[in-house]
């Protein structure tokens, strides 16, 4: 035998076959389990492309967004409230409540969903929606009102369309002038004139943090029927702001005890 660990056969020197034990004569599983997850998770990914573009290219268009806000604020005899008129602490008030990572997401907020499912699933009911602003306008303007289990991935890939195709500010207008504010109020324009007797531009953060809380069930918190369902989530509003850094403590606790006039008895 030769030294080195090689034996001469026919004239040629072969490498001898590992020791039964050694790390050689062992076989690798690792290599195929691996291969077979990174096909599985390009499949995947592979597939939801290939789905999304689908459904990009089967949803309606939403260019004509802001003309069926107009039509509806028409049917309603409400007008436009641009947004130069909208308070910056109402359009905070409503970013904190509603959807408080708008301006970083590109109309899905996953972190916001997440959360939502799993506030959902430790109090075994559904209490947040995890619904951003551009789902909540493509629900209202363009699915009737209705986003329910199937007609959910429709409501993704309009919000998605939305929010390529509009700016956030634009967005926010649409918002402010399309959802239902109770007591047949639509739009900011008229929530604002029935609930304070005021024009939008004119509601201070008090106001605002009361406005900013209805859309989510504007008949529960409906301040002159339930004032003090209202006032809690008034109270909401004001700590989220000040949890977002728009507002201090302070002053959300001077907002809240500033009286107007929807007292909780």
């Amino acid at each position: 035998m030769q030294a080195g660990g090689t034996e001469p056969v026919s004239g040629k020197i072969l490498p001898l076959p590992p020791l039964p034990g050694s790390p050689a004569a062992r076989p690798r599983r690792g290599r195929p389990i691996l291969g077979w997850f990174l096909t599985a998770v390009l499949g995947m990914t592979a597939v939801l492309g290939v789905a999304t573009a689908v459904g990009l290219a089967v949803t309606p268009s939403v260019d004509d967004l802001q003309s069926r806000v107009d039509v509806l604020l028409a049917q309603h005899g409400a007008k436009r409230v641009s947004i130069a008129q909208v308070p910056d602490r109402l359009s905070e008030a409503l970013i904190s409540i509603e959807d408080e990572r708008f301006y970083q997401h590109h109309g899905i907020d996953l972190q916001g969903m997440a959360r939502a499912l799993f506030a959902d699933l430790y109090h075994r009911r559904a209490l947040e929606g995890g619904s951003t602003l551009s789902q909540q306008l493509a629900k209202n303007l363009y699915m009737n009102g209705n986003d329910d289990n199937w007609r959910k991935p429709e409501n993704v890939l309009l919000a998605l369309k939305i929010e390529s195709r509009y700016t956030k500010l634009q967005i926010l207008e649409a918002y402010f002038n399309s959802v239902y504010y109770g007591r047949r109020a639509f739009g900011v324009g008229q929530a604002a004139s029935v609930y304070f007797h005021l024009a939008a531009a004119q509601l201070d953060l008090a106001q605002a943090s009361m406005v900013a809380g209805l859309p989510q069930s504007p008949s529960f918190y409906d301040p002159s029927r339930n004032p003090c369902a209202a006032r809690a989530r008034q109270f909401a509003v004001l700590a989220q702001m000040a949890h977002d850094g728009y507002i201090t403590q302070e002053q959300a606790a001077v907002a809240y005890s500033e009286p107007i006039g929807f007292p909780c008895k």
